[in-house]
């Protein structure tokens, strides 16, 4: 979700769009890549917006592989931040350690929160609403 947030925040940004993206990443290969490993949150998101008394077919479907899909995507996305941060290793940046914080926040989340798994476990058992 970062790349799409920054993504967001650049839009707002009338001189020059690009400059705000290339503060965060060095190359435009590198923001894609971030917009796509965001793609399973996007889901999730869009699955949380279903929310409501009947949900829709692909709720409950999407509920049971949405955990792994998260989890594939935290993985990728430590990858990219490892890139992120080795391309200028000896110089800290603030807002570098804060996506590494959110990032392993993520990760005490995937592993930790129980309202979070059972959430997905809620979902995934909720019958299709023309079943029954």
């Amino acid at each position: 979700m970062r790349g799409y947030l920054a993504w967001i925040i650049s839009l707002t940004f009338s001189e020059d769009r690009g400059r705000l993206l290339s503060f965060f990443y060095a190359n435009t290969e590198q923001f894609v890549l971030t917009l796509s490993v965001g793609v399973p949150a996007l889901m999730v998101l869009v699955m949380l917006t279903q929310m409501k008394a009947e949900l829709p077919r692909w709720v409950p479907k999407f509920a049971r592989i949405a955990p792994v899909l998260l989890w594939l995507s935290w993985l990728a996305d430590g990858v990219l931040i490892g890139s992120l941060v080795a391309a200028n290793w000896p110089h800290f940046a603030f807002v570098k350690a804060l996506i590494i914080f959110a990032w392993l926040t993520a990760l005490w989340l995937l592993l930790y929160s129980r309202h979070l798994r059972r959430f997905f476990q809620l979902l995934a058992s909720e019958r299709d609403s023309g079943n029954g």
